[in-house]
C-alpha cells in the first residue's frame, strides 16, 4: 500500500477551556503544540494534511511555518470534537484511502511510534490501526476507507470513540505508552514543562 493514499486529520479547534490557554500555541522543546503535530504527520509522507482550526483560528494558523497543510475552519467547533473530525473527513482528497486522526496536545509521541502505527497499517490497510496505552484504546489511530462514512457522521465531544467501539472485529491495536500523555489541565501543563527541561 503506497504511503500516499494515507491523509492525516488533526481536529485543532477547541479552545482550551479547562486548561485556560490554547494548547495549540503551548510550546514544547522549541516549538508549538501544533507546529510539532503538523511536523510529526510530515514524517509519515501522507497525501495530504489537513488541520480543522475553530477558537484561536487565525493564530493557530500563524504559528506553523512552511508545511503543506489544507486549512478548514469548523465555524460549529464549539460543539466538540466529533464535529471537526466529520468536517476533515468530509473533505478528504479522491486518493485517500485511510485517514490518521493525530491530536496535538498528545506532546510526547515521537516519529518512531507513529512509525510503528504505520507498519502496522500497511500489513494490512483494511483495520482500524490504533494506539493503546494503559489498557486503553487511544488517539492516534488509522481508519480504513470502510469508516470514512461513520466519520463523517460523527458529532458531540467523543471523537472517534464511536466508530473504533462499532467495530471490535477490525481493530488492529499498538502499544504506544506515550499516547496516554496529553493536556487539558494546570496538572498536565506542568508535567509538560517539567518534561522539557530534563
Amino acid at each position: 500500500m503506497n504511503s500516499l493514499s494515507l491523509s492525516v486529520l488533526i481536529p485543532a479547534a477547541g479552545s482550551s477551556e479547562r486548561l485556560g490557554q490554547a494548547k495549540q500555541l503551548v510550546c514544547y522543546k522549541g516549538q508549538t503544540l501544533i507546529q510539532n503535530a503538523i511536523s510529526l504527520a510530515s514524517s509519515v509522507d501522507p497525501g495530504e494534511i489537513i488541520v480543522i482550526t475553530g477558537a484561536n483560528a487565525e493564530a493557530v494558523k500563524a504559528a506553523v511555518q512552511q508545511e503543506p497543510t489544507r486549512w478548514i475552519h469548523n465555524p460549529r467547533w464549539s460543539t466538540g470534537m466529533g464535529g471537526s473530525i466529520a468536517l476533515g473527513a468530509s473533505a478528504l482528497g479522491p486518493d485517500s484511502s485511510s485517514l490518521l486522526v493525530l491530536l496535538c496536545d498528545q506532546w510526547r509521541l515521537k516519529k518512531r511510534e507513529l512509525q510503528k502505527l504505520i507498519v502496522a497499517w500497511r500489513s494490512d490497510p483494511e483495520r482500524i490501526v490504533v494506539a493503546r496505552a494503559e489498557g486503553k484504546y487511544m488517539p492516534p489511530v488509522i481508519f480504513p476507507s470502510g469508516c470514512f462514512e461513520e466519520l463523517c457522521q460523527l458529532t458531540g465531544d467523543q471523537g472517534a470513540r464511536k466508530v473504533i467501539e462499532n467495530h471490535p472485529d477490525l481493530i488492529t491495536p499498538v502499544q504506544i505508552e506515550n499516547a496516554a500523555f496529553d493536556l487539558n489541565t494546570q496538572t498536565q501543563l506542568e508535567t509538560l514543562k517539567a518534561h522539557q527541561e530534563t
